[in-house]
């Protein structure tokens, strides 16, 4: 009975520490827009573009995913954790998961595939030329 109890009591105590840190919108578009950064910042140095151009495209590229994250990240509450979608081809696709105070995101190459579809680098390279 005691065993029982004690279960149950840590149950209790988990659940509520789960929910007490569960992370908030913003903690989601902050990691989601590193996983962006770090795409951009390796497509400009893959295209061997020449580097002051290409930090004005990188910049220019972070605001804009930046920007669209602020609009378009859905965030949906589950009591225990949180999930972060952005819509990609008419449907949400998860980008984030938080719990414990710590956002996990999707990969780089993942990044990759839906920032393709939203902000082409190329074209946004050649308006800065």
């Amino acid at each position: 009975m005691k065993k029982l109890l004690v279960l149950i009591i840590f149950l209790i105590v988990a659940g509520m520490v789960l929910m007490a840190t569960c992370p908030d919108r913003e903690a989601h578009r902050v990691a989601v827009k590193g996983v962006a950064s770090a795409v951009v910042n390796a497509e400009m140095d893959q295209k061997g573009i020449d580097e002051t151009i290409g930090a004005i495209g990188a910049m220019l590229g972070i605001s804009a995913m930046d920007a669209y994250l602020s609009s378009n990240l859905i965030v949906r509450d589950h009591t225990f954790y949180n999930v972060g979608y952005v819509s990609y081809d008419g449907e949400l696709r998860m980008v984030s998961v938080g719990v414990l105070n710590h956002v996990f995101t999707i990969s780089e190459e993942d990044a990759k595939q839906i920032m393709k579809g939203k902000l082409s680098l190329p074209e946004l390279i050649k308006e800065v030329i």
